[in-house]
C-alpha cells in the first residue's frame, strides 16, 4: 500500500466524521490519515465518546477497500495492529484486546478503535491515551483508563506514536491478502481480554441483554457467548464484564 497522506488540523469535533466528510465531498484519497491536536467530540461506538487531550493521538486512518477485507474483519484486523504498535512502543506485552474496539491493560482502557465504511473507502478511527496522566482525566474516567506512558514507564513522542501504528496496519493489511482470516482469529483469541469471562451483551432496539460465558472469537469475528447452554455468536454488541463475585450466575 502507498504512504499515508497526512492531513493534520489543529481542532476538530471528530476526526472520522471530517475525514467522512471529506470523502463524500470527493476531496480525500486513501490511502490518507487525518490528525488533530484536539479532538472534541470523539466518537465510540453507538452514542458513547472518546474522551481525549493533547497528550492522546486521535486520528482516522483512510484505507482503500480491499477485495479480500470484508468489513466485518476489519475491527478485529486494526486491533491487532493497534495493539502491535502499541507492544512495540512500550516493550510491554500483556496488552490485551476486548472485542470489538479496545485495547487493555491491567483492567483499564488504553484504547478505542471506531471502524466504518464510507465512499468505497474504509475508515479506522482511533484514540489512543500516549502520554496520559489518568488523574488528569474527567473524574468518572481515573480508575477506568490508562496509557502507554503508565505501562512503558516513560514519554513516548506523539509523530513515532502514529507512525508505529500505521507501519503496523500496512503490514497487516498486506498479512491478510495472504493469509487466511482464521489465522487472525488465533492471535486475537490469544490476546482476547474477555474469554473465560462472564459478560454482558447489550445489542441494538429492542433485543434482550446477553449474559454468559465468553468463549473467545469465531473464525467470521463474531464474539463466542455461552448462555443457558446456548452459543451466541455476536456480530455487534457493547460489552461489559460482570464483576468476579458474581460469576457465578446460574443463567451462563
Amino acid at each position: 500500500m502507498k504512504p499515508f497522506r497526512l492531513l493534520w488540523f489543529a481542532s476538530l469535533r471528530s476526526t472520522s466524521d471530517h475525514a467522512a466528510r471529506l470523502r463524500k465531498m470527493g476531496k480525500l484519497f486513501a490511502p490518507a490519515v487525518v490528525v488533530c491536536g484536539r479532538q472534541t467530540a470523539g466518537r465510540g461506538r453507538g452514542k458513547n465518546t472518546w474522551w481525549s487531550n493533547s497528550d492522546s493521538i486521535a486520528a482516522t486512518f483512510v484505507l482503500p477497500i480491499h477485495d479480500r477485507l470484508p468489513p466485518q474483519q476489519l475491527p478485529l484486523l486494526a486491533g491487532l495492529a493497534l495493539r502491535e504498535a502499541a507492544v512495540a512502543l512500550t516493550g510491554v506485552r500483556e496488552i490485551q484486546l476486548k472485542w470489538p474496539n479496545d485495547l487493555m491493560h491491567d483492567g483499564r482502557k488504553l484504547a478505542g478503535l471506531l471502524c466504518e465504511r464510507v465512499g468505497k473507502a474504509d475508515l479506522v478511527g482511533i484514540g489512543l491515551n500516549v502520554n496520559v496522566d489518568p488523574q488528569k482525566a474527567p473524574a468518572a474516567l481515573r480508575g477506568q483508563i490508562t496509557s502507554l506512558l503508565t505501562i512503558g514507564g516513560k514519554a513516548i513522542d506523539l509523530t513515532n506514536s502514529l507512525i508505529a501504528i500505521g507501519e503496523q496496519l500496512n503490514a497487516i493489511i498486506r498479512r491478510r491478502a495472504e493469509q487466511p482470516f482464521s489465522v487472525f482469529v488465533k492471535e486475537f483469541n490469544r490476546h482476547d481480554a474477555l474469554v473465560g469471562k462472564t459478560v454482558t451483551i447489550i445489542g441494538h432496539g429492542d433485543d434482550p441483554a446477553i449474559v454468559g460465558k465468553c468463549e473467545g472469537v469465531d473464525d467470521f469475528g463474531r464474539l463466542l457467548v455461552r448462555c443457558l447452554g446456548t452459543l451466541h455468536r455476536i456480530l455487534a454488541g457493547q460489552v461489559s464484564v460482570r464483576p468476579a463475585a458474581r460469576s457465578a450466575s446460574r443463567r451462563v
